[in-house]
């Protein structure tokens, strides 16, 4: 109204209150006191003011602050007092729902953690039945290995024991056989010797009477002889005893001299005794560790010196069966590379018949892993065990594969054998 008062013509001057505001686009706050203390001061503008707005424009309290008929005063008071109790009443309404909202909250938030309690209740007692499991491993562990050590005690007695009865027969087998020489020569002696000369009776018939005594030479060479074979049949005795001690010592039978049979010729000059090859022994597990666990495959790759041969196929079939054949070698010898750089091992892997883009595809050169192929009409199970006959008996070896060929024909061998499902278990780790 001001601004329309100050365009009109004549121009109806604002009032002096609202002058500084009539260029603003958007009035601040304090505009509105300003204007109503124009309206209040200004009869002629409020009239203006009232002329131009409805009572539905402004509401009631505004219609009466503008017009002011008779008793608008109290009017208005009436109306503020039932405004102030209608935003009192809305302020309450709003706490309690606010207040509700907040008691959802809390209730949904109790419970979540009740939710939440009891399921670590679940979790503890899922802990603690894991606990109580890896305790018994662990005491189970615990007892297997003092068996172990006792039976190891036990072995070690016995080998300690077998060892002694075995010395005990060889000095036996010794005695027995200086004992068998000398009756020889006894009876060599008593053999070369001539025999006494018989007595002579003048008798007039010739009647053979009683049986001549052969006299006490005869009797010394039976007795001689009865002794020789005695001793013979002790040393034999021996000889067999001499072979079970080498035997329970797995060192492999011995071959004992026995002695010679009594005859007028000399005897035969001693051989020296001779032993079986050197045979090597596998890489014994720490305790607690099974054969056929990854833990044991983890182990026996970083032995040092261990040499580690792979039969290719048998695990590459078993790891990734899915893919082609070339793609399963580059996947194994991938995997095997992994293995060596990590541990330090000496790795080969041996595959059936030969492919001659293989050191195209994947130079062999260049890895840590020896990569070869079986010649024709020869199966890669026959080459794994001609390198491990082939290797220095004092090198630990180590051969993987499922095959019980293989397996079998390694072990013979006094090398370590683990399976392709271990090997493979080992170089996801």
């Amino acid at each position: 109204m001001a601004r329309a008062g100050e365009e009109d013509t004549p121009v109806v001057p604002a009032p002096v209150a609202l002058r500084p505001f009539l260029q603003f686009a958007k009035l601040p706050v304090r505009a509105v006191v300003a204007a109503r203390r124009a309206v209040d001061a200004d009869d002629e503008f409020r009239s203006r003011v009232a002329d131009a707005v409805a009572e539905e424009h402004v509401g009631r309290a505004g219609w009466l602050w503008l017009t002011r008929p008779s008793g608008w005063e109290a009017e208005l008071d009436a109306l503020a007092s039932g405004a102030a109790e209608a935003g009192e009443a809305a302020a309450d309404r709003r706490a309690e729902n606010d207040a509700r909202r907040r008691l959802a909250g809390a209730e949904a938030a109790t419970q979540r953690a009740e939710a939440a309690a009891a399921s670590a209740q679940v979790e503890a007692a899922r802990a603690a039945a894991a606990l109580a499991d890896e305790r018994r491993a662990r005491r189970t562990a615990a007892e297997e290995a003092e068996d172990l050590t006792r039976r190891l005690d036990r072995a070690i007695s016995e080998r300690d024991q077998a060892r002694t009865e075995r010395d005990k027969a060889r000095d036996e087998g010794s005695r027995v056989r200086r004992r068998a020489s000398e009756l020889k020569e006894a009876l060599d002696d008593l053999r070369r010797s001539p025999s006494p000369p018989a007595e002579i009776t003048a008798a007039p018939p010739p009647d053979p009477g009683p049986a001549v005594d052969p006299g006490p030479a005869a009797e010394e060479v039976r007795q001689a002889a009865s002794a020789l074979l005695d001793a013979a049949g002790a040393a034999a005795g021996m000889a067999s005893a001499l072979r079970k001690a080498a035997v329970a010592l797995g060192g492999g039978p011995l071959v004992v001299e026995r002695p010679a049979p009594p005859a007028l010729s000399a005897p035969p000059p001693n051989r020296e005794r001779r032993l079986r090859p050197p045979r090597r022994a596998p890489v014994a597990l720490p305790p607690g560790v099974l054969d056929d666990s990854v833990e044991a495959a983890d182990h026996l790759v970083r032995v040092p010196g261990m040499a580690v041969l792979v039969d290719g196929y048998n695990a590459s079939q078993l790891g990734w069966f899915e893919l082609p054949i070339a793609e399963q070698r580059r996947r194994l010898v991938d995997a095997l590379t992994a293995l060596a750089t990590r541990t330090g091992a000496d790795i080969s892997v041996v595959f059936d018949g030969a492919d001659p883009l293989w050191p195209a595809a994947v130079p062999t050169t260049a890895r840590r892993v020896r990569v070869s192929f079986s010649p024709a009409d020869v199966e890669a199970d026959d080459v794994v065990l001609a390198r491990v006959a082939d290797l220095d008996t004092g090198r630990p070896v180590l051969v993987v594969s499922s095959d019980r060929r293989v397996r079998d024909g390694a072990c013979a061998l006094g090398a370590n054998v683990i399976s392709s499902a271990q090997l493979l278990a080992a170089l996801r780790r």
